[in-house]
């Protein structure tokens, strides 16, 4: 047995935190509850594999080996539970979605070969582990876990990209949640290139990376997911939207005269009420809002006005803010100020948006305005 470090004491404030996380999580009410169900089996699953490597490496006995093998089964449940919370969280009418129990056949088979390796007698756990005939074996785990892994990743990298392509179309702010889960997926897929780095090099090279192993990089994913965890207790429900897109009709969805009646409605919602003023405006407040589905104002915006919602909306929030500026309101504000007033909800949006109307930075161009 191994004296206590620092390091000991730093798994145990993860171990604790893991676990504090998974259960605070189910007590939050309307709040992607069916998403967070998976997200909690993740982080307690996380607990545990972070668990059997604190403890694995502090006794290092013979039957806690055998115990960790069990254990290991983790990395082929990751990317299925990961996909199952991508589709929960970000895709309407996906509450209950399961993935078909073919998913779950390289987990069944890892636990059929641990399991046999627990319950064989020590003595000959041993001499097997020592002539090396659980090499091959073990070989085949990890590169079944590397391609399982990335397997999943790359489907849920398609998952967000067809949300943020849709997500333009639906509403008309940046959220949060969505720029978090492009740094999840990054860095999961940077833990998984380490992995393969130490998986390459140790078992084609004979040479191991140091402190870049399996053990190290399902550690840092283990404590990466409860800082996943952390966001989830603050960031508000997503927008979700339908997996299904809209088949794209050849002929025109409106008529001239419903066209004409659409453009007259949105001239009165957008410019007269000013509704690019709420922060949060969705596609749907605005179909609400004119009587019509948000199929057919979509349409308008993609065919007619050439844009997507998003930019729509925005173009008419520079606009307000512009006229912010010509009533000299930036000499008694902040620019800051100014835009959350107008609709944005970050100044980066805010920044980005104007750039792509204007050309230029917010900033600059005040400063380019001639002085009264």
């Amino acid at each position: 047995m191994q004296s206590f470090e620092f390091i000991d004491l730093i798994l145990f404030f993860g171990i604790s935190q893991g676990v504090f996380l998974a259960v605070t999580i189910q007590m939050i009410k309307n709040k992607n509850r069916s998403a967070n169900k998976t997200l909690s089996v993740i982080l307690l699953l996380s607990v545990l594999m972070l668990l059997g490597r604190m403890v694995f490496f502090k006794y290092m006995t013979v039957t806690l080996f055998r115990l960790t093998i069990v254990i290991d089964a983790i990395i082929f449940v990751f990317g299925p539970l990961c996909h199952i919370y991508f589709r929960r969280l970000i895709f309407s009418k996906n509450d209950h979605f399961k993935l078909p129990w073919y998913h779950y056949l390289p987990v069944i088979a890892h636990l059929i070969f641990a399991f046999y390796f627990v319950f064989i007698s020590q003595e000959d756990f041993i001499k097997k582990y020592n002539s090396g005939y659980l090499n091959i074996p073990f070989l085949i785990i990890e590169v079944g876990g590397v391609v399982s892994n990335f397997i999943y990743w790359l489907a849920n990298m398609k998952l967000l990209r067809m949300y943020i392509e849709e997500e333009k179309n639906r509403v008309s702010y940046k959220q949060g949640l969505v720029s978090f889960l492009k740094f999840f997926q990054i860095s999961i897929g940077v833990f998984i290139f380490f992995w393969i780095i130490s998986f390459v090099s140790s078992n084609f090279f004979d040479y191991r990376v140091k402190f870049v192993n399996y053990n190290s990089v399902w550690a840092t994913i283990s404590i990466f997911i409860f800082i996943v965890g952390y966001y989830s207790l603050k960031e508000p429900e997503i927008f979700r939207i339908s997996l299904q897109k809209e088949k794209p009709n050849q002929q025109k969805r409106l008529q001239e005269d419903q066209i004409s009646s659409l453009e007259k409605e949105l001239q009165q919602a957008i410019e007269e009420e000013k509704m690019f003023l709420k922060p949060n405006l969705t596609l749907r407040d605005l179909s609400e809002r004119l009587n019509t589905s948000t199929h057919n104002i979509s349409w308008y915006l993609n065919t007619v006005q050439g844009c997507n919602f998003y930019d729509y909306i925005n173009h008419y929030r520079i606009k307000e803010f512009l006229q912010k500026v010509e009533n000299n309101e930036h000499l008694d504000h902040t620019i800051l100020a100014i835009s959350m007033d107008v609709g944005f909800n970050s100044k980066s949006t805010f920044n980005k948006a104007f750039k792509l109307e204007m050309n230029d930075t917010p900033s600059n161009f005040i400063k380019q305005l001639p002085v009264a």
